[in-house]
């Protein structure tokens, strides 16, 4: 056998166990070929996709109602009347998105700080609209009447009339005539089942140093007018007054009375003011004259009726072209109403202006308030609605009680009123004062806010 003949054997075997061996580095190659041209072809499929995403428009905002209320810290009570009203004006505007605003900077802090819960006053709520790109705002106010705080909301509208495409806003809740028929229908209907001959039916209102506080002898008058003469309106804070209410149905021989909130809310006022234990609440009042005492915790809030006449009157709400000439040249104004913190005297002209004050308890009611801007400090001479207080200290009243008689506030007795003037560090911040009890002789702790919302605009210091 020839040597040569089993080395070409063994060389082709080499040769097939090398192409066997290679086949797969081959094969691998090839799927690496192919790998860019699959990852090429997937990239251009990602970038026709968000070629489309970029085209994408979003879709227009909804037009919004704004529900602006006082508010309440009474969370309960809260959801049957506000909460309640809200879901109302949201089912008669279905095309419209409801928000929520509160004019009380106290219960707005109040419920952050206990609850964690944050509601926008109207100018951060307005503000929070143009961010969203909202073009049509219907601004509908539930206060009883058309007072201060309503005045407040509109001051904190005008910078925005030109802001929005259309924006407009609707009354008080009385307004008309015919207001304070149907409101005073509502009333009569709520209380049919207490409407007897031995009984007087008393609402409580809140009271007001403005010129609406007419409003409540107009609405004891239309309840008259109507032959309901067992019916009768007070006030907490202006006339008539609990004296007056108390000495009517002592004058009608009646020996049982219902107390009931003329209010949006059944809150402070109606758990305190009205129904509380304290000797001088009205529920004590009456029942010391002698009087067998109901007290119904209802907000007026919670009737439909009521929810239908406020949504009434936001459907006849009139754009705020007539407030549109309080706009021109507001730089002062607007800057003002952008300001996130508190107004300092660095920020006014020195003057006197009438302003607001918010104070955490009803029993330390402030009837008027004027603010002195002078030499870089301001000071607020409060009028009290009486006589109840001897002492005010800028502090708590653990502090007041450690202090000397010197860092006291006594009050000026001006027009057989009690005033005390007091120094103001900012407007729209808590303060915390002390104020002493002539009859209790002890310390109780307030918290005001002298608030910017009624200052005119040639006020601030940058006009």
């Amino acid at each position: 056998m020839s040597r040569k003949k089993p080395l070409l054997a063994a060389t082709l075997i080499l040769l097939m166990l090398f192409s066997v061996l290679a086949l797969p580095f081959s094969l691998l190659a090839e799927e690496a070929e192919d790998t860019p041209e699959e990852e090429v072809t997937a990239e251009e499929g990602e970038e026709e996709e968000e070629e489309e995403e970029e085209v994408w428009v979003a879709p227009e905002p909804k037009p919004v109602v704004l529900v602006v209320s006082f508010g309440t810290s009474y969370n309960d009570n809260r959801a049957l009347t506000i909460g309640a009203l809200e879901e109302a004006v949201a089912k008669a505007f279905p095309d419209h998105e409801m928000r929520r605003a509160f004019t009380s900077s106290i219960i707005i802090n109040k419920l952050h700080a206990r609850d964690g819960e944050r509601i926008d006053n109207v100018t951060q709520a307005l503000y929070r609209l143009l961010a969203d790109g909202v073009k049509d705002v219907i601004v509908v106010p539930t206060h009883v009447m058309q007072g201060y705080e309503y005045d407040d909301t509109i001051a904190e509208i005008k910078p925005f009339v030109d802001k929005f495409e259309s924006l407009k806003v609707s009354s008080g809740l009385l307004m008309s005539d015919e207001d304070y028929k149907t409101v005073a229908q509502i009333l009569v209907d709520h209380t049919e089942d207490a409407n007897q001959e031995d009984t007087a039916i008393v609402w409580m209102g809140h009271g007001t140093s403005h010129a609406a506080n007419a409003t409540y002898g107009k609405m004891d008058q239309v309840l008259k007018d109507l032959g309901h003469s067992n019916y009768y309106i007070g006030t907490v804070e202006g006339t008539p007054t609990l004296e007056d209410t108390l000495a009517a149905a002592q004058a009608g021989n009646y020996s049982k009375v219902v107390l009931l909130p003329f209010m949006i809310v059944a809150g402070d006022h109606a758990n305190n003011d009205m129904s509380g234990d304290e000797p001088d609440s009205w529920k004590s009042q009456f029942e010391a004259a002698g009087f067998e005492v109901e007290c119904r915790l209802e907000g007026m809030g919670s009737y439909a009726e009521i929810q239908d006449l406020i949504i009434e009157h936001a459907k006849a709400a009139v754009n705020v072209a007539d407030l549109k000439e309080a706009n021109e040249d507001n730089t002062a104004v607007e800057e003002a109403a952008v300001h996130e913190g508190p107004i300092t005297a660095d920020m006014l002209q020195d003057g006197t202006y009438e302003i607001n004050v918010e104070s955490s308890s009803s029993m330390f009611n402030i009837v008027k308030a004027e603010l002195t801007v002078a030499e870089g400090k301001m000071t607020c001479a409060m009028t009290m609605s009486g006589k109840g207080y001897l002492y005010l200290f800028m502090g708590t009243g653990e502090e007041a009680a450690a202090a000397s008689e010197d860092a006291y506030i006594p009050f000026e007795e001006v027009e057989d009123e009690h005033v005390f003037t007091v120094p103001v560090e900012a407007l729209d911040q808590e303060t915390d004062y002390a104020a002493f009890s002539k009859r209790k002789e002890t310390w109780y702790d307030r918290t005001l806010v002298f608030s910017s919302g009624m200052l005119p605009e040639e006020a601030y210091a940058n006009k």
